[in-house]
């Protein structure tokens, strides 16, 4: 059985060390100390094009094998500094779109190229893309606008001392 690696996109910030603890379905899958930039933690509209590195990863996960579609539940807990930013997650083995010759291919996914989670409507969704769904942050259930949808992925704020649960959705993984 090949498992799929997990890569979380955002940013921490604050003068003192962020401790990041990630759980999947109860199971702790990350804790440790993130990369800190020593700025106060922007607002999600001010990130604007901003391009995010990892922040971090959930390697080789036997909770996402290439043949698991579908959500988790997650919850992510932020302990020092201001607190972080979550953007995109990526997976690796997913189908990748390439365009040869104005032509677009279905490319099987492979180890090291990663490509965003999942596209499409997920679990319990709010009507958006976004692989974060049913989000609740800190007890509070955090709804988009309805109007209009959002076409891409949210800009999650987690300031210190947070903790953020959601469905995680992840679509199925594509391997020649």
């Amino acid at each position: 059985m090949t498992n799929r690696t997990l890569q979380f996109l955002g940013a921490a910030y604050g003068n003192s060390d962020v401790t990041i603890t990630a759980t999947i379905d109860n199971v702790v899958v990350y804790n440790n100390t993130v990369t800190v930039t020593d700025e106060e933690i922007p607002l999600p509209e001010d990130v604007g094009n901003t391009v995010f590195s990892t922040l971090f990863s959930v390697e080789n996960s036997d909770q996402f094998p290439i043949e698991f579609a579908g959500a988790r539940t997650m919850s992510l807990t932020v302990a020092g500094g201001e607190g972080i930013i979550l953007t995109n997650v990526l997976s690796n083995y997913m189908e990748q779109n390439s365009n040869v010759g104005n032509v677009v291919t279905l490319t099987p996914g492979n180890a090291t190229a990663f490509c965003v989670c999942y596209i499409g409507t997920p679990t319990n969704s709010e009507g958006t893309i976004d692989c974060r769904s049913s989000v609740v942050l800190n007890g509070n259930v955090q709804v988009p606008n309805a109007v209009p949808k959002s076409q891409g992925t949210w800009t999650w704020v987690v300031n210190n001392g947070s903790t953020l649960v959601c469905n995680l959705n992840v679509g199925l993984g594509n391997v020649a």
